[in-house]
């Protein structure tokens, strides 16, 4: 068993209607079919087409709108019953078609040209075939290529980018959409069938292997995922606030932070982000520290309180009992300080070098920490107990591997994992393997063990876990800045740089690869 990914969100809802659609029949051989000919005998096949009696379907006629709604209602099957009277005028009970546009206006994926009219024999523009069809099959999704004659301020955008997010439409090779030009028969089919059965979806450059869904105007200054959930927590630089992202719904949450804030952590329904009241300096001399930390409660954004402390806070962790652990950012030689986030009493205190990034091991019994402004990086751990840190401990390699200034731990407490691409054992801290590329995000799928990397760019390597070979490659629209594996749902989460048409202003887009088991 293994898993396979696709290039769109719509092989997911195609997938589940080749499982409801009854047995395709024999398809029928119109005599006058060239072009699209597998498509046209597969829609055939599935009844969804009929062609006229003498045997020919008329590929290169313009399909009218009725006939459009036609077709994808006896594929959705949705035409059964008896539905409300849509209210057009030319178009009525005994017409042909007139049980198909009722019930596809009584579900909302059809509408007239105006309240009255609905045009059935009218010719069906390529922008009307978007929005119909991405209405139909619930499809979405952004398109950052873009056609140089769909304009961001058309009513058809969203339909035209959903088709060409999923790989429905490739447009033109003059990087035209053509969305006031007749579709005709035969082209209507081809569209269709595309969705139907994903491989008839052509091959195009212009098309990731990643599914854009939304993009925004933050900039990450950190992120992390809230475990077991598909949110996002991330300092957004731009605003100095803390923002949730629920990425299957969209829906954000937004709170101004009271301070400059760096690093963040999340752990037990909390947030809790570093606040700034100074900038990291190498030596303070006699000067007293100052900084805080804010405690967000993860659901509402609510600040829960907000911890003045003294020290110039780095990077923060966080346990399940409300202990935070935070590693300072100035003085050389400073401290790593773990506080009782409920009473703002500091638990214990042991020596770190200044502007450490630390990382809770799992099972919260252990903090890793790496040096980020000293070379050769310094590895350490400090062992927890209640809360209260050891005295740290060097690991054996100081030197003998290159290092970068991250540390990654797999979400199964085995592995810590370097940008360099070196890989060792949490536990131990013994080197067990290198990969064969630097990587500056990584994300690991322990279930059916595939580890993904990218550095930078907007490529994906896919990795087999924990034997670190390499499998195969996969294409973003922007470049990565932060990936996560969502084990509840098999997705790739990527947070990328992502620009549109010909604009040189970066978004934070939100883009996933969906894998299927086999």
């Amino acid at each position: 068993m293994g898993k396979v990914f696709q290039r769109s969100l719509v092989v997911a809802f195609a997938v589940l209607l080749m499982f409801t659609a009854a047995p395709q029949a024999n398809a029928a051989h119109f005599s006058d079919v060239t072009s699209f000919k597998e498509e046209i005998e597969f829609l055939s096949g599935l009844k969804i087409i009929n062609g006229y009696p003498d045997g020919t379907y008329r590929p290169t006629s313009p399909i009218l709108r009725v006939q459009a709604v036609m077709m994808i209602m006896r594929d959705l099957g949705l035409a059964e019953g008896d539905f409300p009277n849509p209210g057009f005028t030319d178009i009525r009970p005994g017409d042909m078609g007139y049980e198909d546009v009722a019930a596809a206006h009584y579900y909302g994926l059809i509408s007239g040209k105006s309240a009255t009219v609905f045009d059935p024999k009218g010719h069906l523009t390529r922008e009307e075939m978007a929005k119909i069809l991405s209405n139909a099959y619930e499809l979405g999704g952004l398109y950052p290529p873009g056609f140089s004659d769909v304009s961001n301020q058309s009513w058809s955008t969203p339909y035209v980018y959903a088709l060409a997010a999923n790989g429905i439409t490739n447009g033109y090779p003059d990087g035209t959409f053509r969305p006031k030009v007749t579709i005709d028969r035969g082209q209507f089919a081809a569209f269709m069938a595309r969705i139907l059965n994903p491989d008839f979806i052509p091959f195009s450059p212009a098309l990731a292997d990643t599914y854009l869904e939304q993009a925004f105007e933050y900039q990450i200054i950190d992120v992390v995922k809230e475990p077991g959930q598909p949110v996002l927590h991330l300092i957004d630089g731009l605003t100095n606030s803390l923002v949730s992202i629920n990425y299957e719904t969209y829906e954000t949450k937004t709170a101004k932070l009271p301070y400059d804030a760096e690093k963040l952590a999340y752990a037990n329904g909390k947030v809790y982000v570093t606040q700034h009241k100074q900038g990291h300096i190498y030596y303070s001399g006699d000067a007293i520290q100052s900084g805080a930390y804010a405690i967000f409660d993860a659901e509402t954004l609510d600040m829960i309180k907000l911890w003045n402390i003294a020290l110039d806070p780095y990077d923060i962790e966080a346990d399940d009992l409300g202990r935070v652990y935070i590693s300072g950012g100035s003085n050389q030689w400073t401290s790593v300080i773990s506080y009782d986030s409920n009473t703002g009493a500091i638990v214990s205190e042991q020596g770190i070098y200044m502007s450490t990034l630390i990382k809770l091991t799992p099972d919260q019994q252990r903090l890793m920490a790496i040096t980020t402004t000293s070379s050769p990086r310094n590895v350490y751990y400090y062992s927890i107990s209640e809360g209260k840190l050891q005295p740290g401990t060097k690991w054996g390699y100081h030197g003998d591997y290159s290092m970068t200034t991250d540390i990654f731990l797999t979400p199964d407490g085995k592995y810590m994992v370097n940008g360099t691409g070196n890989v060792f054992s949490q536990r131990a801290l013994s080197h067990v393997g290198t990969l064969d590329r630097q990587f500056t995000s990584v994300a690991v799928d322990t279930v059916y063990g595939e580890l993904y990397t990218a550095n930078g760019t907007n490529l994906i390597t896919a990795y087999g876990y924990p034997d670190l070979g390499a499998m195969y490659q996969m294409v973003s629209y922007g470049d990565i800045q932060h990936m996560f594996y969502d084990e509840q749902s098999d997705q790739l989460i990527a947070l990328t740089k992502v620009k549109f048409g010909k604009s040189t202003y970066n978004y934070m887009g939100i883009e996933k690869v969906i894998f299927y088991v086999e």
